[in-house]
């Protein structure tokens, strides 16, 4: 079929794919022309993400699940359909040697990424026991969430500890001043997967 170009401005006669690569840029498409509909399956559609640099401490003996400060990101989801992967880092220290504590992970106000119910056993996501207090600790959280919504969700990271003090990035002594000693950083990373 011949290729006609027509008066009002529309082509006729050219099949998908008949264009030579580089003749089209994304400079020459339209605002929204690509839509997460047209990207495969698992394909990254948005990235959120929130660094925490400064230190932050829990201490007691209250056994309370507590919101770590400026540990929380919010993604707004393109489609119901698609899922959100979770990647979390933590530096963290006790101040009391051994001692434990724990991490959860939570969509709003749910508890997600938990182990199951055993008895009096505490449920949590990941858990630290450290054994000396100039150490710090890394731990990791990945997961894969299906929250079926297209409004803003926000994920946040809780502790809590049994004994003494837990604190974010720092070891478990109050030291500032000292070459022994580290700071790092903590951060929650939010993807939305196209489904």
């Amino acid at each position: 079929m011949a290729i006609t170009i027509n008066g009002t401005g529309s082509i006729t006669g050219l099949t998908a794919g008949g264009l030579p690569d580089g003749s089209v840029t994304s400079a020459d498409l339209a605002s929204g022309a690509i839509t997460s509909g047209a990207l495969p399956t698992g394909s990254i559609l948005q990235v959120v993400s929130v660094t925490k640099t400064d230190k932050a401490t829990l201490s007691g003996s209250t056994y309370t699940w507590t919101d770590i400060p400026g540990m929380s990101a919010s993604i707004t989801p393109s489609s119901s359909s698609n899922k959100i992967f979770i990647q979390v880092m933590l530096n963290h220290g006790l101040d009391s040697s051994p001692g434990d504590a724990a991490f959860k992970l939570l969509r709003g106000s749910t508890d997600i990424a938990i182990g199951d119910a055993d008895g009096s056993a505490r449920r949590s996501t990941v858990g630290s026991q450290l054994r000396d207090f100039a150490e710090m600790q890394n731990s990791h959280i990945s997961f894969l969430d299906s929250p079926a919504t297209t409004s803003a969700t926000t994920y946040k990271i809780q502790w809590i500890i049994n004994s003494g003090i837990f604190r974010l990035n720092s070891e478990g002594s109050s030291s500032s001043v000292n070459t022994s000693y580290d700071r790092g950083v903590s951060t929650i990373t939010l993807f939305e997967v196209a489904a």
